[in-house]
């Protein structure tokens, strides 16, 4: 039995694995801000979990068992699977708190939302093809 087990089995812990995105080797995590925003997260919390990377190219077939219909990153917390990378901050921060866990939710809620769509938006103006459909921004 490894030291992760031990933890969780005797101390309480959740059982925690992330799924996210492999990179171009099919191995190492890869560069999706989203896979790395969940992993600062639980590394911030101080968890213990594991990380499985998903070869989007090689997918595995029991990925489709685990959360079918859906692409990487995605959490299993003591074996309940969760897809929405929002709702997986809010579980995170409902289930993972002080004092075993340091809060790192802002202290005014309305501050998640501040800047939700600036990513977005920014990636649709850097693709957009017609130039010239920018400057109205």
């Amino acid at each position: 039995m490894s030291w992760c087990d031990t933890a969780v089995k005797t101390l309480g812990f959740p059982t925690i694995e992330l799924f996210v995105k492999a990179g171009s080797d099919g191995e190492s995590i890869g560069n999706c801000p989203f896979s790395q925003r969940l992993f600062m997260i639980l590394w911030l919390k101080g968890v213990i979990f594991n990380v499985t990377t998903i070869d989007l190219k090689r997918k595995p077939a029991d990925l489709q068992d685990l959360a079918p219909g859906t692409n990487p990153p995605f959490v299993t917390f003591n074996g309940e699977v969760k897809v929405d990378v929002n709702k997986i901050e809010e579980f995170l921060e409902e289930k993972l708190i002080p004092p075993r866990y340091p809060r790192l939710a802002p202290r005014h809620p309305e501050a998640n939302t501040a800047g939700i769509d600036v990513f977005a938006k920014f990636s649709a103006y850097v693709k957009n093809p017609r130039k010239d459909t920018n400057d109205a921004c």
